[in-house]
Formats: structure tokens, sequence, C-alpha cells
């Protein structure tokens, strides 16, 4: 098995949680490896996202608000169209000092109506008060994660999630090359682990089954979430290193996107697990 760099320390946490989960574990990744063995990396939608002169700036904006659609009718595409009309539309996002007055109100009109609009205009008030070097793209795709992480607090996320999307969608857009983009781990968030247990590579315990299949909501950084988390990363980790073997290798932010994807078009499929959180 393939022993990848860990500087973020993602890969041990989650490791380390997996170790004494008592609600989640990783099962057979049979299933999982053959339904996305041969599914392609989703291309990079430029026609949903903005594709112009900021696009830099863009990509900054979404990831920093790019979490908690769900029980809004709206989700992700939604923010990443209406956010690309509104910089088409010349709202000066781009500008530090613009963000800094950043309403609940406003960022409503703009986005639409989504969960925790406060929350993600305190979010990206704190982006607009670092001032210039509010969208500075070091060369390294763990130094702009763990820079994110310690300036901004709703970047600090312990499986960094948002963090690290936002080098891996730069990469994705054409708008930065890193070297380093395989010390990423994937994006710890509701869809893919619904994927995964869909496909029997998560096991649940019948407790925590029965809670997720209610809508019960989790706790923001409870035992049973944070296993759940932790749990897929470690199986995406090893899909990774099946598909390598099977002579196809990728990076666990391509397997991310593939589980993704593929987890949009799953009908029938139990419900994702439910938590009011701004890291995912």
């Amino acid at each position: 098995m393939t022993v990848r760099a860990d500087p973020l320390g993602v890969r041990a946490l989650s490791a380390r949680t997996l170790n004494r989960a008592r609600h989640v574990q990783v099962g057979s990744l049979e299933r999982a490896l053959e339904a996305i063995r041969n599914l392609p990396v989703p291309a990079w939608d430029s026609r949903r996202h903005y594709a112009g002169e900021r696009l830099v700036e863009y990509l900054f904006v979404l990831d920093t608000i790019n979490f908690c659609f769900w029980g809004s009718g709206r989700g992700y595409w939604q923010l990443a169209e209406a956010l690309r009309d509104a910089f088409e539309g010349g709202e000066q996002l781009w500008e530090p000092e613009h963000l800094v007055s950043m309403t609940a109100s406003r960022l409503g009109e703009l986005v639409g109506e989504l969960p925790l609009l406060e929350e993600r205009a305190a979010a990206l008030r704190e982006l607009g008060d670092l001032g210039a070097g509010a969208f500075q793209v070091p060369a390294s795709a763990v130094e702009l994660a763990r820079g994110l992480s310690e300036r901004l607090p709703s970047f600090a996320d312990p499986f960094l999630k948002r963090a690290q999307i936002l080098p891996a969608d730069l990469w994705g857009a054409g708008a930065a090359e890193f070297p380093d983009l395989a010390e990423l781990t994937c994006f710890a968030d509701y869809k893919l682990p619904q994927a995964l247990r869909h496909l029997h590579a998560l096991e649940y315990s019948d407790d925590l089954s029965r809670k997720i299949d209610n809508w019960v909501e989790l706790a923001a950084g409870s035992e049973e979430e944070t296993e759940i988390r932790a749990a897929t990363v470690v199986a995406v980790d090893r899909l990774r290193d099946l598909l390598e073997e099977a002579g196809r290798p990728l990076l666990a932010i391509e397997v991310d996107w593939i589980l993704w994807s593929y987890a949009q078009g799953l009908f029938p499929v139990r419900p994702y697990h439910r938590v009011w959180t701004v890291f995912y």
C-alpha cells in the first residue's frame, strides 16, 4: 500500500479516529472499486462557474461560503452560478474592502436563500479582513490549505475540507499549478460518505444508521460525525491505492470528484448525515 506524505495531518487524524471508532468502519471496497473504476474524472465546468479574469478571486469567494446546503432546495451549483452572475455583473467581490462590509441580507440578495447566511457573510468579512493578501496563491497546495486554516476561523476544520478544496479547485479550473497535490486528501463532506455507504464501503452501527435514515441531526464535532469523516478519508485513500494497482493512478482529490459526481445520480439512496456546520 502506498504511503503518502501527510503534512497537514489529516491522514493521521483520520487513522487515529478510525482505530478507536465505535460507530463507523471501512467495509469492503470491492463494489466501490467496480462502480468507479471506469468513470471519468469530471471536467471543470467553465459554463456554470465564472471563467473571467477574476477567476482566482471568484474561487476564493466561492469556497469561503461553500458549505451546508441541506434543507434549502439550493445546492453547490446554484451558489456557483449565482456568484458567477455577480462577478459578471460587476459586483466587486474581488475587492477586500467590499467583502468586509458584507451582510447576510446583501449576500442573500446575491446568492439566494441558503442556510447559515449570517455565518457565510461573516466568513466573507474574515476573508476581506486579510486585505491585500486575501487572494494570494502560494506555489504549494499544502501551504495554501495550511494558511487558510491558520488565518481564517471558518477554514479551521480538523479535516480541512474547504481549505483543501480551494487549491484543488484552482488547479481544476486551470488557475494555478501545484507540485504537491498528491499530499491533499479527499474533502470529507456529506455526499462522499453517502455514496460510500451505498456501496458498502462504509458500515455504520445500527444506532447511527437509524439516526441518519430518520434525518436526525448529528452534533458538529460529535464522535459520530467525526468518525464518518475520518472513515471517508481512509476509504478514499484505499480506493485510490486499489485504482493505482489496477493501472489507473489518480490523486485522492480526483477520486473525490468521481465519487461526488457519482453520488449526484444515486436513486434510491439512503439519506446523508445532517450537521449544521461551516466546515462542509
